[in-house]
């Protein structure tokens, strides 16, 4: 947010430094020439034009606005309540008070119905106020539609008030505090049959989450919260009494998704197949989870620090939807010849974790297109008879590199298609 957005209609000039200064000397000249009449003048120029600053100045003294939304995760087309509460914590009232709220072209989130103010080329939500008394506290609710993937931070405002005489305004920006609105990535209709059959391994042992009916543990007496399908009718027969099966847990192997997203970053990034991407991950995710398979993801360093999720009961998928929601490309690096272009930064994982993950079935390795891979130091580590690679766009030719792992065009899932190249 600029600062200065309002410096130059902020306060008048009658209450500047320079302009005090000067009122206050000429009085003193006046007065020391024996012009009474002007000197008082002056005088009563300098301390009202005084008063009036410290009175704006002071008038967002203790002024405080907590702001929350509701949900605090959704996907695009929901909507968010947001809550506004602004509190005068002092005595003295506020004669006016406006609130702004930075509207930006990339925001998660837009609002509904309310007043948009445009300035010097930035929008902002207005919203003003009169005579806020001492103590008062105001609410103020509206509604917003989530447009796309991001993160949004309802505290993130400006505030502006100002003395009564109109000479003085202030200014101050609010926020930081509260908690993000995360909107994912869009959901998709896909398949995810493909990675059900590749996953579909498991070990047996007392971490098992999943029963596996094929494997008859034990059995035991039956009991009112049984199901009927557990009966073992042959044993019942033989007893004269309801006999269940008890059987075997299994752990299924994960699957675990690295992403490179910064291979679709660069001078030309691929944005709109990068959330593309994300869209059709989340949708996968939330597919694999229905079918009760655990998933981790790894994140390469962004903005943010590298992310990597692993596939465990304390990993929920809210968790990575927010890792996702949360991702922006690194800034574009620069060669010492300026006559080069920027590139994209190779990306940056926490390897050793990600190559000491347990009990993985498969890694996938999600990638823009091979060829912006093919150097890809990660990549080459990972065991590949256990790796497929996700390309959103599929190579143009056959690469001897690549006969090592097995590829699948990330956009055939969305129609069904889970062929591997």
């Amino acid at each position: 947010m600029n600062e200065d957005l309002f410096s130059g209609e902020r306060s008048s000039l009658f209450v500047g430094t320079r302009a005090l200064a000067g009122f206050a000397a000429l009085s003193v000249i006046s007065a020391v020439f024996d012009f009474s009449a002007l000197s008082a003048a002056f005088a009563f120029l300098f301390f009202f034009c005084l008063a009036s600053r410290l009175w704006g100045e002071g008038a967002l003294s203790r002024v405080e606005v907590e702001a929350e939304g509701t949900p605090t995760a959704l996907f695009p087309g929901g909507e968010v309540e947001l809550r506004v509460k602004i509190k005068n914590d002092k005595w003295l009232p506020v004669i006016w008070l406006e609130l702004l709220q930075p509207l930006r072209t990339q925001d998660a989130l837009v609002p509904e119905g309310e007043t948009v103010l445009a300035v010097e080329g930035e929008r902002f939500l207005s919203r003003k106020f009169t005579f806020v008394m001492g103590r008062e506290e105001i609410f103020w609710t509206s509604r917003w539609k989530a447009e796309r993937r991001g993160l949004f931070r309802p505290e993130q405002m400006l505030l502006r008030a100002g003395d009564g005489f109109g000479l003085t305004q202030a200014q101050r920006s609010v926020g930081g505090r509260g908690r993000h609105i995360a909107v994912y990535p869009a959901r998709q209709n896909i398949s995810a049959e493909p990675f059900l059959r590749d996953m579909w391994d498991a070990v047996g042992g007392a971490k098992g989450y999943l029963e596996d009916p094929t494997v008859i543990k034990s059995t035991r007496d039956y009991q009112m919260t049984d199901p009927f399908k557990r009966l073992n009718f042959r044993l019942t027969a033989r007893l004269q009494r309801p006999v269940v099966n008890t059987y075997e847990t299994i752990l299924p192997k994960s699957a675990h998704f690295i992403v490179d997203c910064e291979s679709f970053n660069g001078e030309n990034a691929e944005s709109e197949a990068f959330e593309d991407t994300l869209s059709i991950l989340t949708s996968l995710l939330l597919r694999l989870q229905e079918a009760e398979v655990r998933c981790g993801v790894s994140l390469p360093q962004s903005r943010r620090k590298a992310v990597d999720l692993v596939h465990s009961e304390r990993t929920p998928l809210a968790q990575i939807l927010y890792a996702f929601a949360a991702y922006e490309f690194r800034p574009l690096q620069r060669t010492e010849d300026p006559h080069d272009p920027p590139f994209a930064p190779p990306p940056v994982f926490r390897e050793e974790q990600i190559l000491s993950l347990e009990n993985v079935g498969r890694y996938y390795y999600v990638c823009f297109s091979p060829e912006k891979v093919k150097k890809n130091r990660l990549l080459h580590r990972l065991d590949g008879r256990r790796t497929v690679i996700l390309p959103y766009t599929l190579p143009q030719e056959d690469e001897v590199w690549l006969r090592e792992f097995t590829v699948v065009g990330l956009t055939t899932l969305k129609r069904g298609d889970g062929r591997g190249t």
